[in-house]
C-alpha cells in the first residue's frame, strides 16, 4: 500500500490502464454469480477499474441468489463513473458498515480532471522504473507515469495513448497464450457490462452517505486527503462535511473522523463537532457509543451563543453515559511531540485552546468511556490531562501514538544516551528531543499520590520539575481496570537490551497493572555493525526463518579447508617444522544476526528487558501477558530511507518466562494483516 507520509499524496489512484483488457471483467462478472453469500467487501489499493466491476457487482440487485451487501470498505483506490452511479445510487441500501479511508476525496469520488501536477504519478503498464515502498522495509520497483512538470531534460514522458498501447500489447501476448479463456467466455450469455457511458453524480460520496442512512450503524472517514498537496482548495472538503452533517442516521453507534496526518488530511476551517457544523447532527444520533474526531475541532476558540452552550451541556449529560469508545487526534510533529506547547504564533495558539477546551469542557464528563485513543502530536501534559480527566471512567484500553515515545524520552538530551550505544544513528531528528528529570521523578515518587474519593478534575498544564512520569498518573487513576495497554513512538523509546537508568522509572508503574492482558510497546533495535546498518540483512534473515523453502544464515566455525585441524594436548606442543593451521575463523556478522537478531532471540531479550516491569500477578495468570515489541528498521540511503513497522509477539508468564512467540512480522505479513483487518473495532 501506498506510504502514508511519502507516497500518499503524491500518488494518483486513477489508473486507467491497470486490469484493462474486457475478458478479465467478463471473468470476474461470471465468478460474482457464484458469490451468493458475499456481505463484506473489502477494497484496499484495488486497481481503479477492477475495483469498479466488484463494487458494481456486488450491489447489482438482479443477481441471483443475492445476499445484500452489508459491510463495505474502500481504501487507497478510485473508481469509475459506472462504480461511482452505483453508489449513489439505492442499490446501497442495507450497508450497515462504512470506512472510506486513505484515498484522495476530491478525485477518488469525482469523474472531474484527473491530469498530474508536480510530483505525482499513477501506476501504469509500461511506464517509467519507479521505486515505492515495499512494505517489509525495502523498496520495490515497479511501472508508474510521471508528471513531466520539473524533470530533466532527458525524461521522457508517455503519454496515456502510448501507455494504453503497451497495456493492450501485453495483454494481446497473455491471452494469445489462454484461447480458452476466450472460448470459456463465449460459452456463457452475455453478461452486462460495467464500462458503459451513465452520468455519474456530482457528489458521489454524499449521495453514498443519503442512501445507506436508513441502515448504517457504523460511519468511518480514516485519514482521507481533503486537498491535493500544495494546494489549500477545502471547497470539497468543506461541502462534504456540511452536507453530512445535514444527513441523520437513525441506527448509527460509531461515528469516526479521523486524520492525524498530514496537512492534506486536515479539516478545513470552521468545522467542529459540538457548535455550528454537527452539533444538531449529534442531538439527534442517541445511539452513539463510538466517536473519534480530531482534538483541536470539537470547539471553536471562542465561545457561542447561550443557548448554544446551554444545547452542547445537555448533550454532554447524554454521552457521558452511553460513549464506550473515544479517539482523539492531531497532526503529527515531525521531530516528536513536545512535554508542553509553547507555540506562539496565533494559529498555533487557537489550535491549542481549542483543544484545552475539549480537555476541560468534555473529557471530564464522561462516564462509561473503556476505550481511549490518543494519536499525532498532542502534546504529552495534554495527554495526561486527558487521562486524568477520564478519571471516573472504567478504562480497559488505552492506546496513545505519536512520534515520541509516550512514556518518556529514554535517550536523553537531544538523544545523547543513544549516541552512546549506537554509531550509527542519524541525529538530525533527535535535536528537539527534551531530557527527563530524573530526580524529579524520583522525587514526585516519594511524595506518592493522593486521589480524593470526591475527584475534581482541574487540568494543570505543563512539566515542572517534580512531575511524576505519565504512566504513574495513567495507573494512578485507571490500574484496576486497565487490560490492554498501546504505547507506540520511536523517538526516546527503550533500547532493546541497553536500557537507560531513566527506563526503569519511566517503566516501573506497569507493575501496578495487576489486570494486564496486553501491553504493545515500541522498542529500538540497534542495527549498526562493524561500520554499517545491517536493517535489509536482519529483514531478510526474519522473512527467511519464516519461510521453510529458504535457507536462512547459519554459523560457520571454519573454512572447509580446514578440516585437517585436529585436537592438541594442552600438554603437548607441535613438533619443529610441523605444519600449523591458522585458528578457525569465524563469521562474525553470522555469529551475531544468530544470537542478537533470531526470532528466538529477540523474543527472549524482550522478555529480559519488559518481564520486570509487569505485574507478578498479572504474569502468573493462564497466558501470562501477551506483549508485541515493536520495532522501526528498514534500508537507510543517503537522501531517504524505507522503514517499517515489525511486531514481535512474546507471551511471558511467571517468572519472566517465555510461553511462546511468533514474529517478527510486518504489518502487510499476511496473517498480521488479516488478524488486524478481523480485529478492527466498529467495522
Amino acid at each position: 500500500m501506498p506510504n502514508i507520509f511519502d507516497e500518499l499524496p503524491y500518488i494518483q489512484l486513477h489508473a486507467e490502464n491497470l486490469s484493462h483488457d474486457r475478458r478479465i471483467h467478463d471473468l470476474l462478472r461470471l465468478a460474482m454469480r457464484n458469490m451468493v453469500n458475499v456481505h463484506t467487501l473489502h477494497i484496499i489499493y484495488g486497481h481503479m477499474k477492477l475495483a469498479s466491476s466488484l463494487v458494481a457487482g456486488f450491489l447489482d440487485q438482479s443477481r441471483e441468489g443475492r445476499v445484500p451487501l452489508r459491510r463495505l470498505w474502500i481504501e487507497s483506490c478510485a473508481l469509475t463513473p459506472h462504480a461511482l452511479h452505483a453508489l449513489a445510487s439505492s442499490k446501497v441500501g442495507g450497508l450497515q458498515s462504512l470506512r472510506i479511508r486513505r484515498l484522495h476525496c476530491a478525485s477518488s469520488f469525482s469523474t472531474g480532471p484527473r491530469s498530474l501536477v508536480f510530483n505525482e504519478y499513477r501506476l501504469s503498464r509500461g511506464g517509467t522504473c519507479f521505486p515505492v515502498h515495499g512494505g517489509a522495509g525495502n523498496w520495490l520497483r515497479t511501472s508508474v507515469q510521471c508528471c513531466p512538470e520539473g524533470m530533466s531534460d532527458a525524461f521522457r514522458p508517455f503519454t496515456d495513448a502510448e501507455l494504453m498501447h503497451h497495456a493492450e500489447m501485453f495483454d494481446r501476448d497473455v491471452y494469445s497464450n489462454l484461447p480458452e479463456i476466450q472460448n470459456f467466455i463465449d460459452g456463457h450469455e452475455q453478461l452486462a457490462q460495467d464500462d458503459m457511458v451513465v452520468d455519474a453524480p456530482a457528489n458521489a460520496l454524499h449521495s453514498l452517505f443519503m442512501y445507506s442512512a436508513p441502515t448504517l450503524t457504523s460511519l468511518n472517514l480514516d485519514w482521507i486527503l481533503w486537498r491535493r498537496k500544495g494546494l489549500d482548495d477545502s471547497g470539497d472538503a468543506t461541502t462534504i462535511l456540511q452536507d453530512l452533517a445535514t444527513l441523520r442516521f437513525p441506527h448509527l453507534q460509531a461515528f469516526q473522523v479521523r486524520n492525524a496526518v498530514l496537512p492534506e488530511t486536515m479539516m478545513p476551517s470552521g468545522v467542529y463537532l459540538l457548535e455550528d457544523t454537527f452539533l444538531r447532527f449529534l442531538e439527534y444520533h442517541k445511539k452513539l457509543q463510538c466517536l473519534a474526531w480530531p482534538a483541536d475541532r470539537w470547539y471553536g476558540e471562542t465561545r457561542p451563543s447561550v443557548d448554544v452552550q446551554n444545547r452542547v451541556r445537555i448533550l454532554i449529560a447524554h454521552l457521558a453515559s452511553v460513549l464506550t469508545d473515544l479517539r482523539v487526534d492531531a497532526a503529527y510533529v515531525g521531530m516528536g511531540e513536545p512535554l508542553t506547547d509553547w507555540s506562539e504564533t496565533p494559529a498555533k495558539e487557537q489550535e491549542r485552546k481549542r483543544r484545552r477546551r475539549f480537555i476541560a469542557e468534555f473529557a471530564p464528563h464522561m462516564r462509561q468511556i473503556k476505550r481511549i485513543k490518543m494519536e499525532g502530536g498532542i502534546p504529552r501534559d495534554e495527554k495526561r490531562e486527558i487521562l486524568r480527566a477520564l478519571h471516573y471512567c472504567p478504562l480497559k484500553k488505552v492506546v496513545i501514538i505519536g512520534v515520541s515515545f509516550p512514556a518518556g524520552n529514554t535517550w536523553g538530551a537531544n538523544g545523547l544516551d543513544l549516541k552512546a550505544v549506537d554509531d550509527g544513528s542519524n541525529w538530525d531528528d533527535m535535536h528537539d528531543l527534551e531530557a527527563e528529570d530524573a530526580q524529579g521523578i524520583a522525587e514526585s515518587i516519594r511524595h506518592g499520590s493522593y486521589i480524593p474519593r470526591e475527584f475534581v478534575f482541574q487540568a494543570d498544564y505543563g512539566w515542572p520539575a517534580i512531575q511524576q512520569p505519565l504512566l504513574r498518573t495513567l495507573l494512578v487513576h485507571h490500574a484496576s481496570t486497565v487490560e490492554e495497554l498501546k504505547l507506540c513512538g520511536y523517538h526516546g523509546a527503550p533500547i532493546l537490551s541497553h536500557l537507560t537508568p531513566i527506563t526503569d522509572i519511566l517503566l516501573t508503574p506497569l507493575r501496578n497493572c495487576d489486570n494486564l492482558k496486553q501491553l504493545v510497546i515500541s522498542f529500538w533495535l540497534l542495527t549498526w555493525f562493524e561500520g554499517d546498518y545491517r536493517d535489509a540483512e536482519i529483514i531478510k534473515f526474519w522473512t527467511d526463518s519464516r519461510s521453510p523453502s529458504s535457507t536462512a544464515l547459519v554459523v560457520v566455525p571454519r573454512r572447509s579447508a580446514d578440516t585437517l585441524d585436529h585436537p592438541v594436548d594442552p600438554g603437548l606442543f607441535p613438533l619443529p617444522n610441523a605444519e600449523i593451521y591458522p585458528p578457525p575463523q569465524y563469521n562474525r556478522w553470522a555469529v551475531a544476526l544468530k544470537t542478537n537478531y533470531s526470532p528466538s532471540a529477540l523474543a527472549y531479550r524482550v522478555a529480559s528487558d519488559i518481564g520486570p516491569y509487569l505485574s507478578s500477578r498479572a504474569k502468573s495468570r493462564p497466558g501470562g501477558v501477551l506483549v508485541r515489541a515493536s520495532f522501526c528498521i528498514g534500508v537507510k540511503e543517503e537522501s531517504r530511507s524505507s522503514t517499517d513497522i515489525f511486531d514481535m509477539d512474546v507471551r511471558i508468564g511467571a517468572g519472566d518466562q517465555v510461553s511462546e512467540f511468533k514474529g517478527p512480522r510486518e504489518e502487510s505479513e499476511p496473517s498480521r494483516w488479516w488478524q488486524k483487518l478481523e480485529n478492527r473495532s466498529w467495522f
